[in-house]
């Protein structure tokens, strides 16, 4: 049998079913937003299933083609440390996807019934034989190749010839898929003799180790044990690149999934911030119309901490029943999350899930939030003088602050419209309550919609600091000599050709990218502080370089320090004079005179790219000088990749747009959860406002009347909460924007976009119409009989 207190707890709820509701919603929705903190680990166990099935590499090092026996595979197998190994060979070509030339590479594999690290597996049709190809399935999943099982594939090889080739379906590694998802590159599996047959350069140009203690120190002995066994074998000249050492537990895309699930975690407390108003403003109008309530139970002997325990109680059901449907609500939203970001970045099946960690979380938040919702409104209830609880008696009337008389003076409106901007004025704290709700959606509309720009403007900019149309790249196992510069520049077409010699570094432990370019490059950088390099110190070879202020202050790096960037041919100091804005390599990249960079990595005329400019920058005289620049230059034996400015560019614009709608998707509940809350609050506003319905209905007003009246006030309200999202929103940008760079290390722009204020203006105006729509033709279906006698 229920207890008087908790018959009452459950009388109150019962009394306001609509209110109940809509809070028990708003709660939920709250909860189930705790559900994105899940979203990570569900996608972990999935990819650690992908890396054991691929058996993932713990260390893969790169070096120029070698021809590796069987024996020769054994000794390394047989080496200390060493579990398995696998030789890959590759090279880069284009493929023809109708009458465009798309970039591919192929991974030849030494055996595909026997391999042992980063096993290639086939997801559909079968292994490919000596004229088929394997298709990875990111390839379709990110849409640059969707060719099906048995279609015919045209390659351009190294020399520029044409061949083709049978699909004989579609596999799947996670290092292919991450360079599909990286590079927009057509990745295809072959066996190593037709890489070889392509390319022209019989051997293997990679190799990937699985090891007993893949820990750090023991992975870079280990490293050190292969390259003094590999200087046995001919041809052999070192690796051409510093060794990539996977963490525990790490696999492909893994950071990125990280720092993308944090600002899901700043999406998470903004909705919590919400929810935390939605329900006070809720719990304090729950309390606040019971003051007469309170006061009987005081008179006939109850104490203070009686009647708020009662409360608490009520609370308590609200979160029960909140934390219950958005638990469950929750399971499934991080279970759909988890599964659309599993199949859109890495084509792989995330099951249905459930974080314990989480759910505990969201069930302690359910129930601990409310009541301490409600707390400061139980507090001023339980101060109220007996006298004036006793004769309290629900309604109010107006004020004679500087705000009711303001409104007075709007004389100049229809009579029912002045009625309607008095009443928001009535019950000052629960309108500007109200106003706060739609604060907060029109702010944190505003702030997804500015991520998403700035996002965009950060991509244009980036790219905008390229000056050439078209760069020209090579691979690490045959660089770039005099003969192929001459061979650029005399191609039609060309305007101007500049060499570039790209590598990869370490640096305070960090990954960073070294540039050696020209002292007046094909480049537009931005200094924060110091210079750029001089001709004369391009000329002398001099150790300086410009760093990217992201890396810099990650390293707490200053112009005038001098650092140790750690390369294959051992560390190198170099003294920073001067920091640049820009962002490429993610913010991670140092120029370096190219003369430099050539004696640092012992390639006197060598080049890893050309910056081109073309004489037109029309989009198709473009794509013609590349395509006569790549047939050139495979004639002439050199095996190349060509990158188009335009085309990247729109291709980064329109993934940052995948990723910031996302964002926004999800942004979004937090206006949903605010609409709610304007619903409860509206709804809450009718239903109190009952009799004085009946009293107007009984002095004629009309039902237009009383729809416009309250129309009024819901708009004024709605226009009100818009004002101050403004300001909020651009608070929560610049906050938004700061989090973005501590946690993922890119630095975004402050963009606020004037046409975003008025897309919300019209947006918070129509929601608060269709909001309005229920409670209000609720109000004007009253008989004044009805009206006047409800309680």
């Amino acid at each position: 049998m229920l207890s008087a207190e908790l018959r009452k707890s459950v009388t109150d709820l019962s009394r306001r079913p609509a209110r109940t509701i809509f809070t028990v919603l708003t709660l939920a929705i709250a909860v189930a937003s705790i559900s994105f903190f899940a979203v990570p680990t569900l996608i972990d166990r999935t990819m650690q299933d992908e890396v054991a099935a691929g058996r993932l590499a713990d260390v893969t090092v790169a070096m120029r083609p070698v021809e590796l026996t069987d024996d020769q595979l054994a000794g390394i197998a047989a080496l200390p440390n060493v579990a398995a190994v696998e030789a890959r060979s590759g090279v880069d070509a284009r493929v023809l996807i109708g009458a465009r030339r798309a970039p591919a590479r192929l991974v030849g594999v030494r055996a595909f019934a026997d391999q042992g690290v980063d096993v290639v597996r086939v997801e559909q049709g079968s292994f490919p034989g000596p004229d088929e190809l394997l298709a990875d399935v990111q390839d379709a999943n990110v849409g640059v190749y969707d060719g099906s099982t048995g279609d015919t594939v045209t390659l351009v090889g190294a020399a520029g010839e044409r061949a083709d080739f049978t699909l004989s379906g579609r596999g799947r590694t996670l290092p292919g898929g991450e360079q599909v998802q990286d590079e927009n590159v057509v990745v295809l599996y072959a066996p190593a003799s037709t890489v070889a047959r392509l390319s022209g350069e019989p051997g293997y140009g990679e190799l990937a180790l699985r090891l007993d203690d893949p820990s750090p120190p023991a992975a870079r002995r280990t490293v050190e044990q292969v390259r003094r066994e590999l200087a046995t074998v001919p041809g052999f000249d070192g690796f051409t690149n510093l060794p990539s050492i996977r963490a525990a537990g790490d696999w492909p895309g893994k950071a990125d999934t990280e720092q993308f699930a944090k600002l899901l975690g700043v999406i998470t407390v903004l909705a919590l911030i919400s929810a935390a108003v939605l329900i006070s403003n809720t719990l304090s109008t729950l309390v606040a119309e019971q003051t007469r309530e309170i006061g009987v139970m005081r008179a006939v002997g109850a104490r203070r901490r009686q009647v708020a325990l009662v409360y608490a109680r009520t609370t308590l059901l609200l979160g029960a029943l909140g934390s219950l449907l958005g638990t469950l609500l929750g399971i499934a939203l991080s279970s759909l999350l988890a599964r659309y970001f599993g199949s859109t970045y890495w084509a792989v099946e995330v099951g249905f899930g459930v974080d314990l960690r989480v759910v505990l979380a969201s069930v302690l938040v359910g129930l601990v939030a409310p009541p301490l919702a409600a707390l400061p409104a139980i507090r001023r209830a339980l101060r109220v003088d007996l006298r004036e609880a006793l004769e309290a008696t629900g309604s109010t009337t107006g004020g004679q602050d500087a705000v009711d008389r303001a409104l007075r003076r709007a004389g100049f409106l229809p009579r029912v419209m002045q009625i309607g901007l008095r009443n928001v004025g009535r019950r000052k704290r629960r309108s500007l309550a109200t106003a706060a709700i739609v604060a907060l959606a029109v702010g944190n509309l505003l702030a997804v919609l500015a991520l998403a720009q700035a996002a965009t403007d950060s991509t244009k900019a980036s790219w905008g600091s390229h000056l050439e149309d078209v760069q020209i790249s090579t691979s690490g196992r045959a660089p770039f000599d005099e003969r192929a510069r001459r061979t650029i520049v005399t191609t039609p077409g060309v305007a101007e050709a500049q060499p570039v010699l790209k590598n990869t570094v370490e640096l305070a432990g960090r990954e960073a990218f070294v540039w050696g370019v020209e002292p007046d490059p094909l480049f537009r950088y931005r200094l924060a502080a110091g210079r750029w390099f001089t001709a004369d110190e391009n000329r002398d070879g001099e150790p300086v370089a410009v760093i990217e202020r992201n890396i810099a202050q990650n390293a707490g790096i200053d112009v005038g320090d001098t650092v140790t960037l750690a390369t294959t041919s051992g560390g190198a100091r170099f003294r920073i004079v001067g920091m640049a804005t820009n962002q490429q390599e993610d913010g991670t990249a140092l120029y370096v005179p190219l003369r430099t960079t050539r004696a640092l990595l012992d390639r006197p005329t060598g080049a890893s790219a050309y910056w081109v400019r073309t004489d037109s920058q029309d989009p198709a005289a473009v794509d013609r000088a590349t395509s006569l620049l790549e047939d050139r230059l495979a004639a002439a034996g050199y095996e190349i990749t060509s990158e188009i400015r335009y085309v990247r560019e729109r291709d980064e614009v329109a993934a940052n747009s995948s990723l910031t709608t996302t964002i926004a998707v999800l942004g979004f509940l937090i206006v949903a959860m605010s609409m709610v809350g304007l619903a409860n609050a509206i709804t809450t506003n009718v239903l109190e406002r009952t009799r004085e319905i009946g009293i107007l209905r009984s002095i004629g007003a009309r039902a237009r009347d009383i729809r416009r009246i309250f129309t009024t006030e819901g708009v004024t309200l709605a226009v009100v909460g818009w004002l101050i999202g403004i300001p909020l929103g651009y608070l929560l940008t610049r906050l938004i924007v700061r989090l973005v760079w501590e946690i993922v290390d890119v630095r975004l722009p402050v963009v606020f976009p004037p046409g975003n204020i008025l897309v919300a203006l019209v947006g918070t105006t129509v929601l608060a119409l269709l909001v309005l729509f229920l409670p209000v033709r609720r109000a004007v279906r009253f008989r004044p009989g009805d009206a006047l006698r409800y309680a």
